[in-house]
């Protein structure tokens, strides 16, 4: 079984701590250079990563893989044995890999990617704090006075991992407000397979950021991280973005 990956995104980083958690071996290939994004071009059109290779056979998308590791490896399980549990958890999932991955994103973007833009325009990390802040009280809500988001340890916590600590990396980690939220992630930040995927991410980081054209290198736009950058106003420059090559959408496979 062969990962192609880069643990600086955060759908590879849940299919990392999925495969960890699960006790599975596998061949990590990580995508890097332009020969990689070819290779992974022949297992993903869409060129995104993650892909998973078992016996041959591609697989992309971070949601499919999870699911089909689930089925896989059944043990132990990442996804809750009642019904309307799981489905709750798929929810969650959606809403972390959506719109709370589009919020950290702008945040990143104006945070590291480019940096004058927060300097020209700072209401614009402050509409996305406020932001993050509404998913902070929304997730509040969802855990309640539960230890996992979905009873026990699932999916759900997993996807939201790499999210909620990039938020908090970004400077919105959860506030004395969000108490019981606050708790749950350094529950969750304590656990071996959490542990190993923030450092390999935090260390795909540093590698990336080090390179010439870190800042410079176009941008991948996509579904809510479109919608919210329009949220914060940024409508008119993501569109002279695709125009100038700053920015580019997944391709149409």
């Amino acid at each position: 079984m062969q990962l192609h990956d880069n643990a600086f995104s955060p759908y590879a980083l849940k299919v990392r701590m999925v495969l960890y958690e699960k006790g599975v071996d596998f061949e990590l290939c990580e995508v890097w250079t332009d020969a990689d994004r070819e290779r992974l071009r022949t297992l993903n059109p869409r060129v995104e990563v993650p892909a998973l290779v078992d016996d041959g056979v591609a697989i992309a998308d971070s949601r499919v893989i999870c699911e089909y590791l689930e089925e896989r490896f059944p043990e132990p399980a990442v996804y809750p044995r009642d019904a309307r549990e799981r489905a709750r958890c798929r929810r969650l999932e959606l809403k972390s890999d959506g719109e709370i991955d589009a919020c950290a994103y702008v945040l990143g973007l104006v945070k590291l990617f480019r940096p004058a833009l927060d300097k020209e325009r700072p209401e614009i990390a402050e509409r996305a704090g406020e932001i993050a802040s509404q998913h902070h009280a929304r997730l509040e809500q969802e855990l309640g006075d539960r230890e996992w988001l979905c009873g026990e340890l699932s999916l759900a916590d997993l996807a939201l991992a790499p999210h909620l600590r990039t938020l908090a990396f970004m400077g919105h980690p959860p506030g004395p407000e969000h108490p019981a939220l606050a708790a749950w992630l350094e529950r969750l930040s304590a656990r071996p397979s959490v542990r190993r995927g923030i450092r390999e991410m935090a260390a795909n980081f540093a590698r990336a950021s080090s390179e010439p054209g870190f800042e410079a290198a176009p941008l991948h736009w996509r579904d809510h991280r479109i919608e919210c950058a329009v949220r914060c106003g940024l409508g008119s420059w993501l569109d002279q973005e695709l125009a100038s090559g700053g920015a580019f959408l997944s391709p149409i496979a």
